[in-house]
């Protein structure tokens, strides 16, 4: 980036404003941030007025410093309806948690294969929480236990079968 040019995309500024929001609210100067996140207090007054880019690695120092998960730094709060999803209220198999982008559910399927893989647009990460599951991307089958995380192209054709009891839950979130 060139010197002075200025990164407006809308990206680079928000997040800037965002750093200069929580730093204020945590009552920490530019030079104390800095110490906390290991980047030095010119760079920051940068990123906070937009004038540059920081890197992922950056970015999860600065979070980290300010005590807020990344997420947080790239989009703001937004007030929204609160849903509880009660456990008994589901039926077995897949469950909408989140309708927008990204759309989350929670999967407790069934130990045979679908008949037809699932394929779409975006990138698709599942997430086990519970038990485990075999998932088959394109014919190569990857078997995911607790704790365990898969991230594909969801063009892949792709589907999931249960093989832990039936408490088994997963998380299918689809940007």
């Amino acid at each position: 980036m060139l010197s002075g040019q200025t990164f407006n995309n809308g990206i680079g500024s928000d997040l800037g404003g965002r750093v200069r929001s929580l730093r204020r609210q945590r009552g920490l100067t530019l030079k104390a941030l800095g110490r906390l996140a290991g980047l030095s207090h010119p760079f920051l007054s940068q990123v906070e007025r937009g004038l540059a880019r920081p890197s992922v690695v950056s970015v999860e120092r600065i979070a980290e410093a300010l005590g807020v998960p990344v997420a947080h730094l790239w989009a703001p709060p937004r007030s929204r309806d609160v849903r509880l999803l009660r456990r008994e209220e589901s039926g077995r198999g897949t469950r909408e948690l989140l309708a927008a982008a990204p759309a989350v559910q929670e999967w407790s399927g069934d130990r045979r294969w679908p008949a037809e893989p699932d394929a779409h647009a975006g990138d698709v990460l599942v997430y086990v929480a519970r038990g485990a599951i075999d998932v088959e991307l394109d014919g190569t089958v990857h078997e995911l236990g607790e704790g365990d995380a898969l991230v594909f192209d969801g063009h892949t054709p792709h589907r999931l079968r249960r093989r832990g009891g039936p408490s088994t839950r997963a998380l299918i979130i689809r940007v």
